[in-house]
C-alpha cells in the first residue's frame, strides 16, 4: 500500500454512533429464538438514496477511492443491514456484486491487512475496531449467497479472518468484532454442503469457536454453539466429532457445557438462549449410538436433578421458556433419565407425553 493511501485513524473525526443491535448483526441468521414483533418496532437506521438505480455498483466504486472509502464502507454495511431484515434477493444479489467487482475483494483483505499491521505494533484502536465491523459485515453478505460462499471456501479467503476471533484486545467493542467474525462462520457451516464440513474441520473452526466460548461473552457461546449445532447435523462432522481424534476437544466442550449449565442454574437461568442451544448440542449428540453413551455419562447434575424446575414454573408463559422445557424433555426422554426429575410439574407433564404416546 502507498505511503499516500495509508490510514491514520486517529486524525480522522469521531463517528456518530451505529444505528444498529450488534446481536441482531450477528444473529439474524443464526438464533431461534428472537422476537419479530419487537423487532420490527425498533428504530433502524434507512438509506433512503440507495433505493435509487444502480445506488449500491456506485457504492462498490467508491471503495477505490481512498478518500471516499471509509464512506463507502459505512453506508454499504448500513444498507445490508437493512435489505437483510427486508429484502433477501437483494441482499443476496449485493453479495453477488461484491465478490465478482473487480478489486473489491482485493480491497477487503487489505483492509483486514492493515488492521492486522495495527494489532501487531499495538496500535489499534476504537476507531479502526468499528471501520473493521463495517468490513466484516460486507463479508456476511458474501457468505450468505450459495454460489459466492462456495468460492470464498474453495480458495481459503474466509480462512483470513481467524486470527481476528483469537485476538486479544482492551476494547469492549473488539467483543462486537470477534461476535461477527464468528458469524461469518456460522452463516458458511449453516448450508451443511459436505465440503463446508470438510472446510470446518480442516480449518480447524470448532478449535476457534471453543477459544471465543472460553473468553468471550454470551453472544460468543451462542455463536460458537450455533457453528458447532451446523457441524453436528451433518453425518461428516457428528463422525469427526465423536471419533478419537476429537477426544480432547470433545471433552474440553462437554466439560464447558458443564460449568454454563452450573452457572446458569445457581443464576436462575438469566441466558435462556444459552440453555436452549446447550440441550440442542446434547440432543444432536444422541443421534449416534456413540454420542448417546457419552451424553447420558456426562449429562450435567442440574439438568437431571429438577433443578430448572423452580425457573421453568416461574417462567413458563415466556415463550422461549416453553420452548427450552420441551427440549429437555426430549433429551431426558431419549438418555432415558425422565423418572430422575424430582418434580410434580415434570413428571405430570412426561405422563401426559406417555399417555399421548399411548393414544
Amino acid at each position: 500500500m502507498a505511503e499516500s493511501e495509508r490510514v491514520n485513524f486517529e486524525e480522522l473525526p469521531n463517528l456518530p454512533d451505529e444505528p444498529w443491535d450488534w446481536v441482531e448483526i450477528s444473529l439474524n441468521l443464526l438464533s431461534p429464538l428472537r422476537n419479530h414483533s419487537e423487532e420490527s418496532q425498533r428504530k433502524r437506521h434507512r438509506l433512503r438514496w440507495m433505493m435509487k438505480p444502480r445506488a449500491v455498483p456506485q457504492l462498490i466504486l467508491k471503495l477505490q477511492e481512498h478518500r471516499e472509502k471509509e464512506s463507502a464502507l459505512r453506508m454499504l454495511s448500513s444498507y445490508l443491514y437493512e435489505k437483510r431484515q427486508e429484502d433477501r434477493t437483494n441482499y443476496y444479489r449485493t453479495g453477488l456484486l461484491l465478490y465478482h467487482s473487480f478489486g473489491t475483494m482485493t480491497i477487503l483483505i487489505q483492509e483486514l491487512i492493515l488492521v492486522y499491521r495495527m494489532m501487531i505494533h499495538g496500535h489499534l484502536t476504537e476507531r479502526a475496531a468499528m471501520r473493521l465491523i463495517n468490513v466484516i459485515i460486507l463479508w456476511q453478505c458474501i457468505a450468505a449467497n450459495s454460489k459466492t460462499r462456495q468460492e470464498i471456501v474453495k480458495c481459503r479467503m474466509v480462512n483470513l479472518l481467524e486470527p481476528l476471533v483469537m485476538f486479544q484486545s482492551p476494547f469492549k467493542v473488539y467483543d462486537n468484532v470477534r461476535a461477527v467474525v464468528l458469524s461469518v462462520f456460522g452463516i458458511i457451516c449453516q448450508g451443511r454442503e459436505p465440503n463446508i464440513i470438510q472446510w470446518a474441520i480442516e480449518s480447524n473452526i470448532l478449535d476457534i469457536c471453543c477459544f471465543s466460548m472460553e473468553t468471550g461473552n454470551e453472544l460468543n457461546i451462542v455463536i460458537g454453539l450455533n457453528i458447532l449445532e451446523s457441524i453436528l447435523r451433518e453425518k461428516l462432522g457428528m463422525s469427526w466429532f465423536l471419533s478419537s481424534t476429537c477426544n480432547i476437544m470433545r471433552g474440553k466442550l462437554l466439560k464447558m457445557w458443564e460449568n454454563l449449565v452450573k452457572v446458569l442454574a445457581m443464576h436462575r437461568c438469566y441466558w435462556p438462549r444459552l440453555l436452549f442451544h446447550i440441550i440442542r448440542c446434547y440432543i444432536l449428540m444422541c443421534s449416534d449410538s456413540r454420542g448417546h453413551d457419552i451424553v447420558r455419562e456426562s449429562l450435567p447434575h442440574p439438568l437431571v436433578d429438577g433443578t430448572f424446575c423452580e425457573i421453568l414454573e416461574e417462567h413458563c408463559p415466556l415463550p422461549e421458556y416453553r420452548v427450552i422445557w420441551r427440549l429437555l424433555r426430549q433429551l431426558l426422554l431419549i438418555v432415558g433419565k425422565e423418572h430422575s426429575v424430582n418434580c410434580t410439574f415434570c413428571q405430570r407433564s412426561f405422563a401426559n407425553t406417555i399417555v399421548q404416546k399411548n393414544k
